[in-house]
C-alpha cells in the first residue's frame, strides 16, 4: 500500500514533466512547420505565376502572317547577334592577349638563356660540400618549396649547414644558378632559418 500512495503522491509531478515535454515538443513541431511552409510557399508562389504566364502565353491568338512574326522577333534576332559579336571580339581580345603573354614570356625567357651562356659558379670553399647522404629537408625553410630544393640539389646545396654560411656572392650566384627573384633569399632569410633548423 505505502508504494501505491507513494506512486499517487507523485502524479502531480510526473504530470507536470509530461506537460512540460508536450509543450515543447509541440513548440518545436509548429516551429519546424512554420519554417518549412514559408520555404516552400516561396517556391509554390513561383510555380504559379510561371503556370500562370504559361496559361497566358497559349491563350494568345495564332500568328500566321510571316511579317508579322518577323517583326516580333527581329528585335530578339538582332540583340542575339549583338550579343554573339560583343562575346567574339571579348574572346579575340582574351586571345590575343594570351598570345602577346606568351610571345613575352618566350622571347624574356630566350634572352635569359642566350644573356646567361655562361653562369658562373659556385664557390664551394666557402659554405662547404654536400651530398644525397647528409641531405636535410630543405624545404623546411620558408621560401624554399620542393622545385626549388630540387634545383638546389642539382646545384649540390643538400643541407642547412651549407646554406647557414652562405655569403653575399654566394647568394648573388645561386639567385642566378637557380632563376630566382633577386634579393628573395634575403628576405626570407634563408641564413638564420637554416642556423636554426641545423641544430635540430
Amino acid at each position: 500500500m505505502n508504494p501505491l500512495n507513494e506512486f499517487i503522491n507523485q502524479l502531480p509531478d510526473y504530470f507536470g514533466i509530461f506537460l512540460l515535454m508536450l509543450s515543447t515538443f509541440l513548440i518545436g513541431y509548429y516551429a519546424a512547420w512554420s519554417i518549412q511552409r514559408s520555404k516552400y510557399s516561396k517556391i509554390v508562389k513561383k510555380i504559379k505565376r510561371q503556370a500562370n504566364l504559361n496559361k497566358l502565353n497559349n491563350l494568345s491568338p495564332n500568328i500566321s502572317d510571316i511579317e508579322t512574326i518577323f517583326t516580333e522577333i527581329k528585335p530578339k534576332i538582332v540583340e542575339v547577334v549583338k550579343q554573339t559579336q560583343q562575346e567574339t571580339i571579348d574572346r579575340n581580345k582574351e586571345e590575343a592577349l594570351a598570345k602577346s603573354a606568351e610571345e613575352i614570356v618566350e622571347k624574356a625567357r630566350t634572352s635569359f638563356i642566350t644573356y646567361t651562356k655562361n653562369k658562373p659558379e659556385l664557390n664551394f670553399e666557402n659554405f662547404g660540400y654536400g651530398s644525397k647522404e647528409n641531405k636535410d629537408d630543405l624545404t623546411q625553410i620558408n621560401g624554399i618549396g620542393p622545385y626549388i630544393e630540387q634545383r638546389l640539389n642539382e646545384i649540390g646545396i643538400y643541407n642547412y649547414d651549407q646554406i647557414s654560411r652562405f655569403k653575399e656572392e654566394d647568394i648573388r650566384i645561386l639567385t642566378e644558378l637557380i632563376d630566382f627573384f633577386p634579393g628573395r633569399i634575403e628576405r626570407d632569410n634563408w641564413i638564420a632559418q637554416a642556423e636554426s633548423l641545423k641544430t635540430y
